[in-house]
């Protein structure tokens, strides 16, 4: 064989061996990391196309061609060897809010003794009692809620009593406190209210947000008595301040406004203030502030329930503007519904801020006998609708 041809073999069987090892499938490498998961993957792809997606110079100083970019499609591969995966902590599930409620609400249900602007001789002794009834969504244990004095006159020789007895949810309980009348003549308010055992305190007639008002003793001591207790004498039949959430409220824009309100918004709404700023005094007795809706006719009124008017009954109330709505100007009503629907007006009334007020006292003999529904009414006179802050102060039923 010359040397020619061996070379020509020797390199022919470079070519069969060479080609050979590329047909080869390699073989694994027991070294290689561990298979990567698929977010990083696709992060490496991301990093790999924006990457591509920058120009790199040529060996001639020249801008290498940009390629075509073709869409890459990531498959997640998996392995042999299984891949540990930490299970995520489980979400919440979504439940849809419920309403509010309250768990320590109150209403009071009848006086048992002592009937409001009761006669009481200088220095005697008596015992008030309320009848109360829970609720509430919350029992009131007697070991932890107390009856505590809230303002006004303390007519009883300590300010904390115990609750007679643990009251659940839908129960009644008498509520007892001795009092003694002062020295002194005048018309005596004494507040109290219920605590709870962390020290919450709330009243009667309340809210799921709101804590009520308390529940009281109102007497007068020597003869005729004076001051304040309500604004035409005679036994307290009815309390509208005391009661003003039994009502319906509405407006001309709203036909059922929640009550308590609150102090803001278009629609109108009504609050009980325990201690109001009159145009030309503070007082420490409730009054009804009714704000109509914002309108030209706006207006707001309260139906309240059922009233089966006796002889000698009167209604009083004080009405006027709220301190200092110096741009008040309103039309007061007072009115009832027959049993047959038909609405009769009692009274209406102008008022202005004036640094003055309107003492209404009317005579309701006329209806004894007649089951009637009351509707106390505020109507604005004017645009100033923030001015728009009506009050009925002390507003009752009495008996004369």
């Amino acid at each position: 064989m010359t040397a020619k041809s061996r070379k020509d073999g020797i390199i022919g069987l470079v070519l069969l061996a060479l080609l050979l090892g590329a047909c080869r499938a390699p073989t694994p490498d027991t070294n290689t990391a561990p298979t990567q998961d698929i977010n990083a993957l696709y992060t490496q792809v991301a990093g790999t196309l924006i990457a591509q997606g920058q120009q790199q110079p040529d060996s001639s100083g020249g801008q290498a061609e940009q390629p075509t970019q073709t869409p890459i499609v990531v498959t997640a591969t998996y392995t042999s060897t299984p891949e540990i995966v930490e299970s995520p902590t489980p979400s919440a599930t979504s439940v849809p809010p419920t309403a509010a409620t309250a768990c320590n609400q109150a209403t009071f249900v009848a006086d048992i003794s002592i009937p409001d602007n009761t006669q009481i001789g200088r220095g005697n002794t008596f015992t008030k009692t309320w009848r109360i009834r829970n609720s509430g969504t919350c029992t009131w244990d007697k070991d932890s809620y107390d009856i505590i004095y809230e303002g006004g006159t303390n007519l009883a020789d300590k300010s904390t009593f115990d609750l007679p007895k643990t009251v659940a949810p839908g129960e009644t309980v008498d509520i007892s406190i001795p009092m003694k009348a002062p020295n002194d003549n005048g018309t005596y308010r004494s507040n109290w209210m219920l605590r709870t055992g962390s020290g919450a305190k709330f009243g009667v007639n309340g809210s799921a947000n709101s804590a009520g008002v308390p529940f009281f003793a109102i007497i007068r001591v020597g003869a005729g008595g004076s001051g304040g207790g309500n604004t035409g004498g005679g036994n307290v039949r009815y309390d509208f301040a005391a009661n003003y959430c039994d009502a319906k409220w509405s407006s001309n824009t709203k036909n059922n406004l929640p009550c308590p309100g609150a102090n803001q918004g278009s629609d109108g709404f009504v609050l009980v203030l325990q201690d109001p700023a009159l145009e030309h005094r503070k007082e420490d007795e409730p009054a009804i502030w009714m704000r109509p809706n914002h309108a030209g006719s706006g207006y707001i009124s309260g139906q309240f329930p059922k009233y089966e008017v006796r002889n000698n009954d009167h209604f009083v109330a004080v009405i006027g503007c709220l301190d200092p709505s110096t741009n008040c100007r309103l039309t007061f009503k007072l009115s009832y519904l027959r049993p047959n629907g038909n609405e009769v007006v009692l009274g209406t009334w102008d008022e202005k801020f004036d640094n003055l007020s309107r003492t209404i006292d009317i005579d309701l003999s006329s209806l004894a006998g007649t089951e009637v529904r009351f509707i106390l009414t505020v109507e604005t006179g004017n645009q100033n609708y923030q001015h728009a802050n009506g009050y009925w102060f002390v507003p009752q039923i009495v008996r004369k």
